[in-house]
């Protein structure tokens, strides 16, 4: 068997332009949900076919916040953010749950307040994982390297060590294997954007054998804020080099032990962008971005990208 990546533009008209955007898969309602990445709280969802706004009421508008769908419990869980990119003093620690109709603010207590960070669903022990961020509200940037999770009630850390403290990394759960699985990110500063790769193991008890364990340091190089999903058989990163030049953007494959680049076809180099897995549809589904320096264009393109197996 072989495969074919096929990514193809599918609209461009819906929400605003906009990066620093969060995506989420909604099953229960078979659509993918946009929060974020501007001032107002607006809620989109995608069909497969349009965007339509489905709230204007909810957490205040934001940036770069992390946001999972607990498929146990049919909520959407949001964590965090910041008010404003250009005024990152304020990043926010609170908590939201959206139920397809309305949000409502379930904590304001757990992780530190933060923006960055990254957020995945656990299938197989029923939590929200957190990682990571960083939150600069003392005049400089404060990285974290800890892990929580959320059970629907109340956030708990689970972790202190692993990976090195950073921002922006990427995170997915990889059925197949049964593990979170985190790449990359940046340690703040001139520093190059990571390329290393984590898997996060516990045993059956949730209270037990537990801890981050590195898999990989070679794979994608200096991809810019990589956004991670897993399909049905397969875990996907998609980003783009610091400068792009115009060129497609990236897209990889994690098979537990090797990155594997897929073919260049496709949306053009971004950052800041978002994409979610619908699995109904058997899509990923990517929105907006910035383009790289120098032109940092704003961004509202939707794409979906299908993995065809084929016959050899």
């Amino acid at each position: 068997m072989s495969e074919r990546w096929i990514w193809t533009q599918k609209e461009d008209i819906g929400p605003s332009p906009r990066y620093g955007l969060a995506m989420a898969y909604e099953a229960a309602r078979q659509r993918v949900v946009l929060f974020g990445g501007e001032v107002d709280p607006n809620t989109w969802e995608w069909d497969g076919v349009a965007w339509t706004q489905v709230a204007d009421m909810g957490p205040p508008g934001r940036w770069y916040c992390g946001m999972v769908y607990d498929d146990s419990r049919q909520r959407l869980v949001l964590f965090g953010g910041v008010l404003h990119p250009d005024n990152p003093s304020r990043a926010l620690g609170d908590t939201w749950e959206w139920d397809g109709t309305d949000w409502t603010q379930v904590a304001d207590m757990g992780p530190s307040p933060r923006y960055g960070c990254a957020m995945t669903y656990d299938t197989v022990h029923k939590r929200v994982v957190l990682f990571g961020g960083n939150d600069p509200s003392h005049g400089e940037l404060l990285l974290f390297n800890d892990t929580w999770e959320w059970e629907g009630t109340e956030w708990n850390q689970i972790a202190d060590s692993g990976p090195s403290k950073r921002q922006f990394p990427a995170m997915a759960f990889d059925s197949s294997r049964k593990c979170p699985v985190l790449f990359g990110g940046h340690e703040g500063g001139a520093r190059t954007w990571l390329g290393d790769t984590w898997e996060f193991k516990r045993g059956a008890d949730p209270g037990s054998d537990r801890g981050w364990v590195k898999r990989q340091n070679m794979g994608p190089r200096e991809i810019i804020s990589p956004t991670m999903t897993y399909t049905a058989e397969h875990t996907v990163l998609f980003g783009g080099p610091p400068v792009a030049s115009g060129t497609a953007g990236q897209s990889w494959k994690w098979d537990g032990r090797l990155w594997t680049q897929r073919q260049n076809m496709g949306p053009p180099a971004r950052a800041w962008h978002n994409f979610a897995y619908d699995s109904q549809r058997d899509r990923v589904v990517l929105f907006g971005g910035q383009t790289v320096p120098p032109s940092d264009a704003l961004l509202g393109d939707t794409w979906e990208l299908a993995i065809i197996e084929q016959q050899v």
